[in-house]
């Protein structure tokens, strides 16, 4: 048992406490304090890429601007998150996320609401196509949550993106759509088409699995494959889709109970 004692400190004038290794953003959504965030996921570790959880924490007279995402609280801190300090930074990051991705309606949402109509930045064209904040959630639910490390960062600067080893096909993704789900802004996509999971971002397609009891394709082969051998199913488990699995193991379930039953009252 951990002999760490909880942080007591305020966060708006709200006195709240801090688990051992918990942060400012967490401790903030427990207590229903809203601060916005595009690069945090609960499943995986923190990493301050988007910079919109910025918050001012003071000692004394002394203060300074934190990423409450990875900010772990100190004794007696004194935290505000919406002070005009704090409104004119977020507004500064919404510029420039508007800037690169002015077609994404979360990024346009959170700029409205912070006051900006339009960015002073300019960019090279084509960036109304653009949907990608570089957060990185993909990259750490795929090594973190999947463990496959089947994307990753290339380039520096302005030609810093998210893609997969030398731009081609990685034979690392199985076609899980992790990266898909925690995407904050529509970046990654995937459709089932013709017996094929298409990731046209990721320039990855592979061949789906149908259900040996419906028929219905309901994940790729190499996802089975892979989820099969690390919790060592039995092939018909693990080839049966979540809906069929439920309706075998409801049958069962009655089955055996009638068998009970069956025999309770002959013994009777």
């Amino acid at each position: 048992m951990s002999d760490e004692k909880d942080i007591e400190f305020s966060i708006d004038g709200q006195p709240v406490r801090a688990r051992p290794g918990e942060t400012v953003l967490s401790v903030a959504k427990r207590h229903g304090i809203d601060i916005p965030a595009l690069c945090h996921h609960e499943s995986v570790s923190a990493y301050g890429a988007c910079r919109l959880c910025v918050v001012e924490v003071f000692w004394g007279k002394r203060s300074k601007l934190v990423t409450s995402c990875i900010y772990m609280p100190y004794e007696n801190d004194r935290v505000e998150t919406n002070n005009e300090r704090v409104r004119r930074t977020r507004r500064m990051v919404l510029e420039l996320l508007l800037a690169r991705c002015p077609e994404v309606e979360v990024i346009r949402d959170l700029a409205r609401e912070y006051g900006v109509d339009a960015p002073r930045f300019r960019t090279d064209g084509g960036a109304d196509t653009e949907r990608c904040i570089l957060c990185g959630l993909c990259v750490r639910v795929c090594g973190e949550v999947v463990g496959q490390h089947a994307i990753s960062y290339a380039n520096r600067g302005m030609e810093r993106v998210i893609t997969t080893p030398f731009a081609d096909q990685a034979e690392e993704c199985i076609g899980c759509g992790a990266c898909v789900f925690v995407c904050p802004t529509d970046a990654l996509h995937y459709e089932d088409i013709d017996g094929q999971r298409i990731m046209k971002e990721l320039k990855t397609t592979l061949a789906l699995l149908n259900c040996r009891v419906c028929g219905r394709p309901f994940a790729t082969e190499k996802q089975v494959g892979r989820i099969r051998e690390r919790l060592n199913l039995p092939d018909g488990l693990a080839e049966t889709c979540p809906a069929c699995r439920g309706s075998e193991f409801r049958d069962i379930m009655e089955q055996t109970l009638g068998l009970v039953q069956s025999t309770a009252s002959q013994q009777e």
